[in-house]
């Protein structure tokens, strides 16, 4: 999973109480929930994951996460570099009983709150999913260039309209 010698499950109450830090780096190719929206899995991310206690002494843990990922661009599918950059504060809880109401986390959202999300914790959390989890979350739903090519390649080797390519199929 890493490239230094931590535990995948690690307690993250115990790290919140005690401000311990765990950082090293994940083989993009083990993201495995990632693997069909990459066009090449070589390379790894960097993280770094430290707990802390807040002011009203709840446990919370900081994630960050940098690196690149190569992906497709969604509207002409060349090749498209993806730089990852998580920064993240979960607000580890004990129990599901102590999460927010889907209606209470909406509320939170439209009233402009930056309160850190809650997350259920316990003393063998799985740092790996975690991270591949920020990853996924941190990834646009399209994912394109700023400027694409408008035309797009035909078998003639000419280039077409992206509509007058969608009129032919009428």
């Amino acid at each position: 999973m890493s490239s230094n010698p931590i535990m995948q499950f690690q307690d993250v109450f115990t790290m919140a109480a005690e401000a311990q830090t765990i950082s090293g780096s994940i083989e993009i190719a083990s993201l495995t929930r990632l693997a069909d929206d990459l066009i090449n899995t070589s390379g790894a991310l960097n993280y770094t994951l430290t707990g802390l206690i807040n002011q009203q002494r709840q446990p919370h843990l900081h994630i960050t996460v940098q690196g690149t990922l190569a992906m497709a661009c969604q509207r002409c599918l060349e090749p498209l570099s993806f730089d990852v950059d998580v920064d993240n504060v979960l607000h580890m809880v004990h129990s599901e009983a102590d999460l927010d109401s889907e209606e209470d986390e909406l509320n939170a959202i439209l009233a402009g709150s930056d309160a850190p999300e809650k997350m259920v914790g316990s003393d063998m959390f799985d740092i790996f999913n975690l991270i591949e989890d920020e990853v996924i979350l941190s990834i646009p739903v399209a994912n394109m260039h700023d400027v694409c090519d408008e035309k797009l390649p035909t078998s003639s080797g000419q280039k077409a309209s992206a509509f007058d390519v969608l009129a032919k199929l009428k």
